[in-house]
């Protein structure tokens, strides 16, 4: 069994993984268009070794708003970390700055404009 987290954008999914390519390197192995409203119903997508799924999906009804739900990035280095952090802040609301605190080398939280919590550290 695996866990795939899938991010619905709506509507904004090619923006979305204009940004997560940049703060991530998220690589698209797969994505499926409606020819006729052109938007995207499925991504499949990597984020490092974990596969994360995305689409257009969204907009056609309220969702829930699970704001206890944070993604987690684990990094290799602190300068990935202010990067990634950097990146994503731009249209979002910053929860912590990158710091050190007692249990990781780095950390920091944040929402990003699409409304997706991360949660980006080093171990």
């Amino acid at each position: 069994m695996i866990v795939i987290p899938t991010l619905h954008c709506g509507g904004r999914c090619e923006e979305a993984i204009a940004l997560y390519k940049k703060a991530f390197n998220l690589e698209v192995d797969w994505q499926g268009k409606d020819e006729q409203t052109n938007l995207i119903y499925h991504t499949e997508a990597r984020i490092g070794k974990q596969r994360i799924r995305l689409s257009d999906g969204g907009t056609e009804r309220e969702g829930i708003q699970a704001d206890s739900l944070f993604l987690a990035v684990v990094f290799d280095t602190v300068a990935d970390v202010e990067r990634a952090f950097d990146i994503l802040k731009e249209g979002g609301t910053v929860i912590e700055a990158p710091h050190k605190p007692a249990f990781a080398t780095c950390m920091s939280e944040l929402k990003d404009k699409f409304g997706f919590k991360w949660f980006l550290m080093v171990d």
